[in-house]
């Protein structure tokens, strides 16, 4: 069975293969789980994923590991860069890049909103929404509630941050989140033993938002040493 891969984008076919061949050699790992798992879907059908679901999930996943944390590393190039003496404290005490990355995920989200479909009625505020109707969640917005945070426009590395929304929460919360985290501590880690100091060259910086993130495609900076 061929996998079409379709408006997946240039790492589509490489997906479909690694598919293909993991269905002839299965092994312990999550592509094998998914290629074997049963279910049953909404006509009440019990089956196994078919090999365009499969793609779909790996593509999803793979732009989700990539992307949002990239987006993330340029948000904590950029906030640092206009909280100086913040930064100066992540070099001298590196014990606090942690709850950091932790306040960067909520200053800068990386993906700021997140679509979902209203299963059944429900009542916000007042308002009844109509099962099936369309809502856009801002969670750049959430996470500078005032209600959650006082003073939720104030970046602040000693923050209590507790719990964001920016990996979503309760059945949708973001299954590489711990992995997120790590890559975004050892990343800011790494940046700041070469790095101590820099400044954002705003006149080469360009932001590109899309439907899903909201980041830099480009943050060019000046280091301490010129570079």
């Amino acid at each position: 069975m061929q996998v079409k891969d379709d408006n997946l984008g240039g790492g589509g076919e490489q997906f479909a293969q690694y598919i293909e061949w993991r269905a002839e050699h299965p092994s312990d790992d999550l592509m094998t789980e998914m290629l074997n798992a049963e279910f049953e879907d909404e006509t009440g059908t019990v089956r196994t994923l078919t090999r365009d679901e499969i793609l779909m999930y790996i593509s999803v996943v793979a732009g989700a590991g990539n992307e949002t944390t990239t987006r993330l590393i340029g948000w904590a190039a950029k906030v640092l860069a206009e909280h100086p003496d913040q930064r100066r404290q992540l070099v001298e005490d590196p014990t606090l890049i942690p709850n950091a990355i932790e306040e960067l995920l909520r200053f800068e989200p990386p993906a700021p909103h997140v679509g979902r479909y209203v299963a059944r009625d429900a009542e916000y505020y007042g308002t009844t929404v109509p099962a099936g109707s369309a809502m856009l969640f801002l969670v750049g917005a959430a996470n500078r509630d005032e209600r959650r945070w006082s003073d939720g426009d104030r970046f602040d590395i000693h923050r209590k941050v507790g719990q964001h929304l920016t990996f979503g929460y309760g059945v949708h919360f973001c299954l590489g989140a711990s992995l997120a985290r790590l890559e975004g501590r050892i990343a800011l880690d790494e940046f700041l033993k070469r790095f101590p100091e820099w400044e954002v060259d705003y006149g080469g910086a360009k932001l590109a938002p899309t439907s899903t993130v909201r980041g830099w495609e480009t943050l060019p900076v000046v280091t301490a040493g010129g570079g």
